[in-house]
């Protein structure tokens, strides 16, 4: 018996006792839902907590095939450690290697918190845990690198691990560095002593922990053109030219010390910039002053004998509905050009501002607030107002020409523009049942009577054809059935849609407001437009995923559109043309789209102020069994989401992606 057919079994023994417990009959709906959310709970635990699924140096095969080459693990052992001469050379390269292709998921610290590390379940592995892989034998992480998630025994499944194989990626002398670095700065972490009496902060020590913990991104000399930065985006901040975006200076005014400490002590969410609270307050001051001879401003700052003249953040007034109104209006005239009418990032001069190849990115989309770099407290959002983002298109709101009481009341309606936090991810996507039809259009009101809910979404990185930075973070699912049919609402930020969709879909664009002289977009200089919508070279594209056959043993395809043993079917939809397809494949790049006669998914789309807006409409059951899901009520059915920005060059494998949540219909 597999330790996955034992976990089953355990899962199967609590539900049942649930079941038992709470006395529950099939016609219990609301119990049945307490009892499937706990399964599905249980089934979503970390492996680790059922202690079946943690793979060990017992599960390790005694070989490996790597590029036609068998590779004995049992006594195998890293070549470079025996090189003592180069060993420091060949971990600080391994850290090169690393940030280049692992801290998307592992993170800087190590820890599993990269920019994905909360996208994919389960998460990314954290290699600063005791009982993680650097607690094994390196001939152990060599496999694990190499062979990556499907590579792991047969027992595993489900496991859906989003770690890539890496043996067509990286040369065995790459795999073997990079461990010596996953290995050493590991044990660092978890063999760091607090001294008994606090340091005095250094500059030597700055430029030691610089060295070790900054260069990789920023670079020797502070430039920004670390190994790692054509792998950010936003780019690293180039240390010489004395800016950094969060300060508490005004526009174009060098940061305070206070200020620099922050950005390395909070880091810069959504980004590749970690916080570095971890490290201790005299290591983050020694950082301070190193940081400040990379530029000369600041030098000749002091030299001049300036002072800094930090923006001061009055106490903010009581909100009122007067104050929201006048916060709309000055929104629509002064930021809706950038960020849109909905804050979306979707206004008409990004025309100007957005070039990626440039890092010129998108502004702020208002509906993240968990995305603020400063945060999105009132204070916090003053601040950015009156401050501006150095670097970027944001400009400072001056008080020659707003007052305080203006900015507070943008700061006001902006908030309106979100969530007050971060939706829950909730594994278990609940399918409302009703009497009569269900909606075929996004814009049907009974949507708005339907429970949300919020599917992160993780760029494609485990092929090499990736989408490191993919447009498309989340998005939002609902699902009503009627005992016949299947509708599922889909929709997605995405600021730019395909132009040819006006022709077959409702689509609104932001329009552009007065703009400020500066943000204006010169005619003159842009292409001529045609007055017939033109299809854009990629699609923008969705494709919802489900088990192709029933989930009967236990075993869900590979979450990254299957494997030859377990096929996935497809519902994707396109822009262009405005329809959807289904589709089965058997990996990432083994697609069929199903014959004319077998086409049976049915799609409605819409576009919205930088919002896509879909549904997708299919009975529940049909004749394809083996190529059709088939939705049975009460029954858990795995399904995940691929996003394409086609705008982006975003097609095939490069897109977002999900890992599996499960449908229930009740």
């Amino acid at each position: 018996m597999t330790a996955t057919h034992l976990r089953i079994i355990t899962i199967t023994k609590l539900w049942c006792g649930l079941l038992k417990l709470m006395n529950v009959n099939p016609g219990c709906l609301s119990k049945f839902r307490i009892a499937c959310t706990i399964a599905g709970f249980l089934i979503f635990l970390p492996v680790s907590a059922l202690a079946f699924d943690l793979p060990s140096t017992g599960d390790m095969p005694e070989s490996i095939m790597v590029r036609g080459k068998a590779v004995a693990l049992k006594h195998l052992i890293n070549p470079l450690r025996q090189d003592q001469a180069n060993l420091a050379k060949n971990t600080y390269e391994g850290g090169e290697v690393y940030f280049k292709k692992c801290f998307f998921c592992h993170g800087d610290h190590l820890d599993g918190k990269g920019l994905f590390g909360d996208r994919f379940f389960p998460p990314p592995a954290d290699f600063t845990h005791p009982a993680s892989v650097v607690s094994l034998p390196e001939s152990f992480a060599y496999w694990r690198i190499m062979k990556g998630g499907q590579g792991l025994p047969e027992k595993f499944a489900p496991w859906d691990s989003a770690m890539p194989a890496w043996e067509n990626q990286l040369t065995e002398e790459e795999v073997w560095k990079v461990i010596l670095y996953i290995y050493a700065k590991a044990f660092e972490k978890k063999n760091t002593v607090t001294p008994a009496v606090p340091l005095e902060p250094t500059l030597e020590k700055g430029k030691e922990i610089y060295r070790e913990k900054c260069s990789y991104c920023h670079g020797d000399s502070g430039k920004g053109d670390g190994p790692s930065a054509a792998y950010s985006s936003p780019q690293p901040r180039n240390f010489t030219k004395s800016h950094i975006k969060i300060r508490s200076t005004a526009f174009g005014k060098i940061p305070t010390d206070q200020d620099i400490f922050d950005r390395i002590t909070l880091g810069m969410p959504g980004t590749t910039m970690p916080g570095w609270g971890n490290l201790s307050t005299s290591d983050r001051w020694s950082l301070v002053l190193y940081l400040k001879t990379l530029g000369r401003k600041y030098k000749r700052f002091v030299d001049k004998g300036k002072i800094h003249e930090p923006v001061l953040v009055p106490d903010p007034p009581p909100f009122t509905l007067e104050s929201l109104a006048s916060g709309k209006e000055l929104f629509l005239q002064n930021c809706s050009g950038c960020h849109g009418v909905k804050g979306r990032s979707d206004g008409p001069s990004t025309l100007k501002i957005v070039d990626i190849g440039s890092d010129a990115i998108w502004p702020r989309n208002l509906g993240k607030p968990w995305t603020f770099r400063r945060g999105n407290s009132r204070k916090q959002l003053f601040m950015t107002l009156r401050t501006g983002l150095s670097t970027t298109a944001m400009p400072r709101f001056s008080p020659r020409i707003f007052n305080d009481q203006q900015i507070w009341d943008i700061v006001n309606y902006v908030q309106t523009l979100s969530p007050p936090q971060k939706p829950a991810v909730k594994k278990i996507i609940y399918v409302k049942n009703i009497t009569g039809e269900v909606p075929l259009k996004p814009q049907d009101p009974v949507w708005k009577t339907v429970e949300p809910y919020f599917i992160p979404l993780g760029g494609q990185v485990m092929n090499s054809e990736k989408s490191y930075f993919p447009t498309v973070d989340n998005i939002i699912v609902k699902a009503i059935h009627n005992d016949d049919e299947i509708s599922i609402y889909i929709h997605w930020d995405d600021p730019s849609h395909d132009p040819i969709l006006a022709k077959t879909a409702p689509v609104e664009e932001s329009p552009a407001p007065p703009l400020p002289p500066h943000l204006r977009v010169d005619e003159s200089e842009m292409e001529e437009v045609s007055e017939e919508p033109q299809a854009q070279e990629f699609p923008d594209a969705l494709a919802v995923q489900f088990p192709a056959s029933p989930v009967e043993d236990g075993r869900r395809p590979y979450f990254l559109n299957g494997d030859s043993r377990r096929p996935v079917n497809l519902w994707k939809w396109q822009s262009h043309p405005n329809d959807a397809v289904e589709i089965n494949a058997t990996g990432l790049k083994q697609w069929t789209t199903q014959p004319k006669e077998h086409q049976l998914v049915f799609s409605k789309s819409a576009y919205r102020y930088g919002r896509y807006f879909l549904v997708l409409n299919r009975k529940l059951i049909t004749k394809d069994m083996g190529s059709d899901v088939q939705f049975q009520k009460k029954v858990m059915i795995p399904i995940a989401f691929n996003v394409w920005d086609g705008s982006q060059g975003e097609e095939g494998t490069k897109k977002a992606i999900s890992s599996w949540f499960y449908l229930v219909l009740e």
